[in-house]
């Protein structure tokens, strides 16, 4: 009786790893559970070895992701009685930068001439009239 033959096992070249790994990464975004938990799906894939069949049942335990919370955190706080596109907080980074600009462009308006001094202080420029 003769022993079977043990073979060898074949290196995954480069190619066919970061193949296995596309079709792992297509498996679990493209599932339905990904669709309504993008973030979480997304997060899972990436930083993760774990088979699609396993994270798309932890998907499915998870609560979808609002598309509300998400614009919110996108957009920033607006005030319940505030007119749309308000700013609430004063310490808000965009409000902060285009009053920045802002104030930039009128200081520059005024050092090259295309505004009158009592249109710069008009514009809340600190102007010697």
């Amino acid at each position: 009786m003769s022993e079977p033959k043990m073979t060898k096992p074949v290196a995954k070249t480069e190619a066919t790893v970061r193949a296995e790994e596309r079709m792992r990464f297509k498996a679990i975004m493209e599932s339905p559970e990904a669709q309504a938990r993008p973030k979480t799906a997304l997060r899972l894939a990436l930083y993760g070895q774990t088979p699609p069949e396993i994270i798309r049942e932890m998907l499915a335990d998870l609560p979808a992701e609002s598309p509300f919370l998400a614009a919110m955190e996108r957009e920033g706080k607006t005030g319940v009685i505030s007119p749309l596109g308000a700013a609430v907080a004063s310490d808000d980074s965009k409000v902060a930068r285009l009053a920045e600009i802002r104030e930039a462009a009128n200081r520059h308006n005024f050092a090259k001439g295309y505004i009158s001094p009592q249109e710069a202080k008009a514009r809340g420029l600190d102007v010697r009239v």
